[in-house]
């Protein structure tokens, strides 16, 4: 039997891709293997969560499932996931989240590793920010109080930063911070020729991890880089067989959709 709520994120998944690429319904549905469907997508007509009463229409999802790498079952896990697994609370917990959600868990460690516990932080504070001239209390441990003041912002700089000037503990001091709202012209990314099978872009804006290097071979539908955006990942795969002749961004990086990623030769 289908489960309901992870069904239900897969249907908005799938919302959220079509309408980051613009894609024609009827071009998608007539050929859904020219298009990077979400992993979630894919899991689910594999049967990930369950088989649909009157199964899934074909050749829909034979063509959704060509070339793709399909999982189903229990994964063993590593010693060193045992052991974890076993340890204290705090390794455990770390543990069974990097194994049952891994995307999320990587977001969440990246975030930590870049603000610290941000949990500290009061609701209010957190979503809305500082009020000017207030004073703010953030327990930072049990009894270990520290009272955060808001003087002044500054104004930007070309690269898009400030300096505020805040008060923590009574003494006044600055703190660097990008501004978001405003854009800063960088070099524009290489963008991917359209009308060349061999020069792989990306497919909507998001987080890339490639997955191949040069020289390596690859097959048609061949997943050569995963993406993550919106809460959803995505395998990017190769129309054409051939060898990976230049990889265009680092292993790891923001993109926009149309960025050049990597460029197969084909044989």
């Amino acid at each position: 039997v289908p489960k309901v709520t992870p069904s239900s994120k897969v249907v908005g998944d799938l919302a959220l891709y079509l309408a980051a690429v613009n894609a024609d319904p009827a071009d998608f549905e007539a050929n859904p293997d020219k298009y990077d469907v979400p992993d979630s997508v894919v899991g689910f007509m594999a049967g990930e969560l369950g088989d649909l009463p009157g199964g899934w229409p074909e050749p829909f999802r034979s063509k959704v499932l060509a070339g793709r790498t399909i999982k189903i079952g229990v994964t063993e896990i590593t010693d060193t996931e045992r052991t974890a697994l076993n340890g204290d609370s705090p390794t455990r917990r770390q543990m069974l989240n990097q194994l049952l959600f891994p995307a999320p868990t990587r977001q969440f460690e990246q975030i930590r590793e870049l603000f610290g516990d941000l949990s500290v932080v009061d609701t209010v504070d957190y979503l809305y920010g500082l009020n000017q001239g207030g004073e703010h209390v953030v327990e930072i441990d049990k009894g270990v109080r520290l009272y955060v003041g808001l003087e002044a912002i500054g104004e930007a700089d070309d690269k898009g930063m400030r300096t505020v000037m805040t008060i923590l503990n009574g003494q006044l001091r600055p703190v660097f911070v990008r501004d978001r709202s405003i854009a800063v012209q960088t070099k524009a990314a290489e963008k991917a020729d359209a009308n060349r099978p061999g020069q792989i872009a990306a497919p909507f804006s998001g987080v890339v991890t490639l997955q191949v290097d040069d020289g390596d071979q690859v097959e048609a539908g061949q997943a050569v880089a995963s993406i993550e955006a919106m809460k959803m990942e995505a395998a990017i795969t190769t129309p054409i067989a051939g060898t990976i002749e230049r990889v265009a961004i680092p292993k790891t990086q923001q993109v926009d959709a149309g960025d050049l990623l990597v460029v197969v030769r084909p044989r």
